[in-house]
């Protein structure tokens, strides 16, 4: 089972130092955003306690226009996806890439940190709804998309720079395409849960914890 598993994500992942870095970038940008939080001014603090609560408060009373939270949230999924593929195009739009990812991990740890800090042990239950499906998805198209975008750059390197041109290239770009597309899809998945999803959970979380 584990060989199937390892066997698909090689496929899926195939470069596996590429691979860590990107995720290392990810958790970067989670560590930062927790600290972040941390680190704020109680006036700071309170104004984002204020933001969760309403949140909560607009859930619980659907106070919720879901159709308009997927409108909001597939094109927020969709800029981001499209952005770093078009960037990922180019030699310099990787330094970019690498920040729109660290930044996508930095608004996730700085989330899940915030119902913690509001909700204590309840806000972890909180941050692991948060958390499942919806973010994981997210994470997991920053790391196909990161990795690919760094690939597509290297690839391009060496078919430029590079005196022996090679039939890797096109490969490559039709390969890219199709994590396109692959990626779309999955952040389709993402807007869905966060939208309809999502407030349904808290809607529990809310009802038994709060």
């Amino acid at each position: 089972m584990n060989k199937k598993v390892s066997s698909i994500l090689s496929i899926i992942l195939p470069h596996k130092r590429i691979n860590l870095f990107v995720l290392f970038i990810i958790i970067l940008g989670i560590v930062s955003g927790t600290i972040f939080l941390l680190v704020l001014n109680e006036t700071d603090k309170e104004l984002v306690t204020n933001q969760i609560t309403n949140f909560f408060s607009n859930i619980n009373t659907n106070n919720i226009n879901n159709g308009q939270a997927f409108k909001s949230s597939i094109i927020q999924n969709l800029l981001f996806i499209i952005l770093i593929w078009i960037l990922g195009m180019s030699i310099v739009g990787i330094i970019a890439n690498i920040f729109l990812i660290y930044m996508k991990g930095f608004i996730i740890g700085f989330s899940v940190s915030s119902f913690f800090i509001i909700y204590e042990y309840k806000g972890l239950l909180a941050g692991l709804i948060y958390l499942f499906p919806t973010t994981i998805i997210s994470i997991i198209v920053a790391l196909i998309l990161g990795s690919y975008s760094i690939m597509f750059t290297t690839t391009l390197w060496k078919q430029i720079f590079s005196k022996t041109k090679g039939n890797n290239f096109s490969f490559f770009l039709k390969k890219y395409f199709l994590v396109l597309g692959i990626c779309i899809i999955l952040g389709l998945g993402a807007s869905i849960s966060e939208s309809y999803l999502l407030p349904s959970v808290f809607k529990l979380f809310i009802k038994f914890f709060i």
